[in-house]
């Protein structure tokens, strides 16, 4: 094989711009998860259940900078999501239950305190008036969040990069 003399040297002008993206990502992280966040809610409130709405309502996203959580009586707390994520909830007090179910019946009780009160055997208030005790049935799960995620994988991925992408080239002054 004959070697090559003289050959062509070749200047070659590399940009990297791993450091800004890195940095468009630190700075506009959160915004990106609550886009996609919100592609998820969206799905997951036609999946649920409606009886009264008031499960489908009940959805939230909350980010380390921005939550769209609504406080509520006798409602669940806003979950606060990790550093670098987000949390897409449902506060309804009866989210849980519809999306995981109840694997057993019972009965609720009144508690030791209250049969020793004078008040009588009072368990719970329901309807306005108090009630002695109040049976529960197994229920079968019908999941709304979980099938939502499946579904919206894709979507969310590309939802997070459309963001992040149009942050960079308006950082660099690409395009519009």
């Amino acid at each position: 094989m004959a070697k090559r003399r003289g050959g062509m040297k070749r200047k070659l002008q590399v940009e990297w711009y791993g450091d800004d993206f890195l940095a468009i990502v630190r700075k506009h992280g959160d915004e990106a998860l609550f886009a996609a966040g919100r592609i998820v809610l969206s799905a997951a409130s036609r999946r649920a259940p409606r009886r009264s709405g008031a499960l489908a309502s009940s959805g939230y996203i909350s980010t380390g900078t921005q939550s769209t959580f609504r406080q509520r009586k006798y409602w669940r707390k806003e979950k606060k999501p990790p550093e670098g994520g987000v949390t897409v909830g449902f506060a309804a007090p009866h989210a849980h239950l519809i999306e995981s179910g109840r694997r057993r019946s019972g009965k609720i009780l009144p508690s030791k305190r209250r049969q020793r009160m004078r008040t009588g055997n009072l368990a719970l208030k329901i309807g306005g008036r108090y009630v002695a005790s109040s049976r529960f049935k197994r229920v079968s799960s019908h999941p709304f969040l979980g099938p939502a995620i499946e579904e919206t994988k894709e979507t969310m991925a590309q939802e997070l990069s459309k963001v992040l992408r149009s942050k960079l080239e308006q950082m660099l002054g690409i395009g519009a």
